[in-house]
């Protein structure tokens, strides 16, 4: 029963990332890695309760209505959420660049947070949690990685293996990357410019006890990260992590900022 169970998660999992994908009976069995009549059987009873919808016998499957039923109005870590909303959106006004709030689960970065600027400079703000398996290619996920024990460390590399040295020159072996994620956990930020148009920031986020819990990220294009719009970005995102650590909770308590949303 358990890997029936960790069967259907693979294949909502996989089938979330583009909602208004088809597939096919045969895809997600090799997806789980079963024969596709025991996968049939497990896709009927996904549509039976509404997670998986039917397009017809040959036309395949897509994510169902039950998902958004599921998942609505829920924020994962909602008192991190709460208090970056502000910052967040006063960050985004200012600089006009997009700000992320991330955290790390098993492989997959979290964004539990995003703030960015639209084409007319508006402000647009998701609190959905979005699975993005991006760990290398970001400066969140790297600082993720980098907070991690060892031995997380250890079974995100046997998963995911070495990341390759064009996305990281700077590891070939297992010995540099343990000792490029210990420099980048010594730093107080990181910057990730391994795209030619894009660079992005990461900061860590604390709470009170000194204890890493999230990465606050910013992602700019190259050409305007540089003289004062520079210095203005990683003052502001900076900022916000000093406002979420120094308005988390101690142990039992509620903070201010949470206690008007109760």
């Amino acid at each position: 029963m358990i890997q029936v169970i960790e069967r259907c998660f693979t294949i909502l999992e996989k089938v979330a990332e583009d909602p208004q994908r088809v597939w096919s009976i045969r895809e997600m069995a090799d997806l789980i890695g079963v024969q596709p009549a025991t996968c049939f059987h497990i896709v009927n009873s996904m549509v039976e309760l509404g997670y998986m919808e039917r397009l017809g016998m040959r036309r395949g499957y897509r994510l169902g209505p039950a998902v958004n039923g599921l998942c609505h109005n829920f924020a994962y870590r909602p008192e991190l959420v709460r208090l970056a909303d502000s910052p967040m959106r006063q960050f985004v006004q200012e600089q006009k660049e997009g700000v992320v709030l991330a955290v790390l689960n098993g492989t997959k970065r979290y964004v539990i947070c995003e703030a960015k600027p639209d084409l007319h400079h508006k402000l647009q703000v998701n609190y959905n949690p979005t699975v993005i398996e991006d760990v290398y290619y970001t400066a969140t996920g790297l600082l993720l990685l980098a907070h991690c024990t060892r031995q997380q460390q250890e079974r995100f590399l046997a998963v995911s293996g070495l990341p390759g040295e064009a996305l990281w020159p700077a590891v070939r072996t297992r010995e540099d990357f343990f000792r490029e994620l210990e420099r980048i956990a010594e730093k107080p930020m990181l910057i990730r410019d391994w795209h030619p148009t894009l660079v992005s920031v990461a900061f860590p986020v604390f709470d009170r006890g000194e204890r890493f819990i999230a990465a606050l990220g910013g992602y700019i294009p190259a050409y305007r990260f540089e003289g004062v719009h520079r210095e203005n970005v990683l003052a502001g995102l900076y900022g916000i992590t000093r406002v979420i650590q120094e308005n988390l909770p101690a142990d039992g308590e509620t903070p201010p900022e949470i206690m008007k949303f109760m």
